[in-house]
């Protein structure tokens, strides 16, 4: 369909303003540009947008002939922090999985309490906590009194959801016969019977029974990873939420998926409440709480979502810590390499940009989740200990930068000018070519120190000294015997007339 052609133009008023019939060639559109965000680099979706106008006719016509079937899913197992089976839907199951959602979430999102936060616009984990602290102050009245914490957990909740239930509670607040028979499509699917399978196997068989799509029996579970097990999830657990909130009549209840928290001022209330709840799953939901919950006090903290929750801070959960810590000491083999120059123990800080950028990625996503809790001592301590971050980020008020960017100058002296200013206190070695060059004063030592021969007034620098590149090893050695600490500035990309450059080692003397 050509959306610029004015004769077009009501399917796109129709589209803007969300007009559309659910299972028309429009909505089915829409569902498309919401299912490509940040997706549009999978082969799947390369697929899909290789010919989209005819798979998007194709797919309306059969939601709309009602003949649509999910396609084969991949099916992997993950195995951090924990194992768990996971099954990813093709591409063109995640649009109707959009689409359904997109429907649904008109009856069902005013009809949610306010305090569920998982899988909603405006909610999230870090709100979810946020609000718990409110609840934990309100509790304990600005800590004027002690204040208790019930905190829950339904086990093995994914698989053990009853689609029978699910499917009743949809369709009793569903109107539309065509929503209901694509929902039952959806539901009802069994993905274990039509999957590829990738990685190794032998994890799939270490993941206990009632924890794999695999082992829990018909018309038992959902899988993990789609967009429609989330909000179902929302859906199944929104009964438990009215139960606790209208019939038990408790202020503050978190629920994150199946994880919730119930605080009181009265220890007696949250015991009386953890038995009328295991009662309804029981009864209502066919689900079961994990055992060894217990009432604790809001000062001891909730270990809730990845954070240590007090009244008056909250700090970042210790396996979180130690899970950054563990893939720090994975990434310093690639960073860092130990050697001996004369008997002083050498360390070169490799500062490869691919390299870098992956590691900064791995920063960054630990920082943003450290950034809600008062882990400023922390992430200090993290860098103290592991000295070899300074040389390649400035960690500054929060903010992680790299310490040598790639730069690109329009003049060579003056990119010069601007790594040997960074690298001050080292001798700098530059790349140019097939030949690896020293200047200023770095030219004169090399000097010397070698038998290499000063050209003067050359690259617009009053000195320079030269040698071919396979050399750099004996040249790097020769300086580092001398007591002095090195850097190499290694040629990346051409930018105009000269090549951009980069601190690609560091080489200081180890402590």
């Amino acid at each position: 369909m050509d959306w610029n052609n004015k004769n077009n133009s009501k399917y796109v008023r129709a589209v803007r303003s969300g007009k559309c019939s659910l299972l028309s060639f429009d909505s089915v559109y829409r569902a498309y540009l919401d299912c490509r965000k940040r997706k549009r680099g999978t082969l799947n979706a390369l697929r899909f947008e290789f010919d989209a106008v005819e798979n998007l006719i194709r797919l309306a016509s059969e939601l709309q002939k009602r003949t649509y079937r999910p396609s084969r899913s991949v099916c992997f197992v993950t195995r951090h922090p924990k194992l768990r089976e996971v099954f990813a839907a093709d591409f063109q199951d995640r649009i109707v999985h959009h689409l359904a959602v997109r429907e649904l979430e008109k009856y069902w999102e005013p009809r949610f309490i306010h305090d569920s936060y998982a899988g909603r616009k405006g909610k999230g984990t870090h709100g979810a906590v946020k609000r718990l602290q409110q609840f934990m102050g309100r509790v304990t009245k600005s800590r004027k009194q002690p204040g208790y914490f019930l905190q829950l957990d339904i086990r093995s909740f994914f698989m053990s959801i009853d689609k029978q239930i699910l499917y009743a509670i949809l369709k009793r607040h569903t109107e539309s016969e065509a929503l209901r028979s694509l929902l039952s499509v959806i539901i009802f699917h069994d993905c274990t019977q039509d999957y590829q399978f990738r990685g190794n196997r032998q994890y799939l068989e270490m993941i206990p029974p009632h924890k794999s799509l695999f082992k829990v029996g018909q018309d038992k579970g959902l899988p993990i990873g789609n967009l429609s097990s989330q909000f179902f999830a929302n859906v199944y657990l929104n009964e438990l939420d009215q139960y606790v909130k209208h019939v038990l009549r408790c202020r503050f209840y978190i629920r994150y998926v199946d994880d919730f928290i119930l605080l009181s001022a009265n220890p007696d209330e949250l015991l009386r409440w953890q038995y009328q709840i295991s009662c309804f799953l029981d009864e209502y939901l066919a689900l079961e709480i994990k055992p060894g919950s217990t009432v604790k006090r809001v000062s001891d903290g909730a270990d809730f979502l990845g954070y240590i929750v007090r009244p008056d801070y909250i700090l970042a959960r210790r396996r979180v810590v130690n899970n950054l810590k563990y893939r720090l000491e994975n990434f310093r083999p690639d960073f860092v390499k130990d050697f001996i120059v004369k008997g002083k123990n050498v360390r070169q800080i490799v500062t490869d940009p691919e390299k870098t950028a992956k590691l900064r990625q791995v920063l960054a996503s630990y920082m943003g989740h450290f950034r809600h809790a008062d882990t400023f001592r922390l992430l200090n301590s993290l860098f103290d200990s592991n000295p070899w971050l300074k040389e390649i980020f400035i960690f500054d008020n929060g903010k992680l930068k790299e310490k040598y960017p790639i730069r690109g100058y329009r003049f060579f002296k003056t990119q010069v000018c601007f790594f040997r200013q960074k690298l001050k206190g080292h001798v700098v070695f530059f790349r140019v070519g097939r030949y690896i060059e020293l200047y200023e004063e770095d030219a004169f030592l090399i000097h010397t120190l070698c038998p290499l021969r000063l050209n003067p007034d050359a690259r617009g620098m009053k000195q320079k000294a030269g040698f071919r590149k396979h050399r750099f090893p004996l040249y790097l050695r020769k300086i580092l015997g001398a007591g002095h600490s090195a850097a190499l500035v290694e040629e990346s990309g051409i930018q105009g007339s000269i090549c951009e450059r980069y601190v690609q080692s560091v080489y200081l003397f180890a402590v």
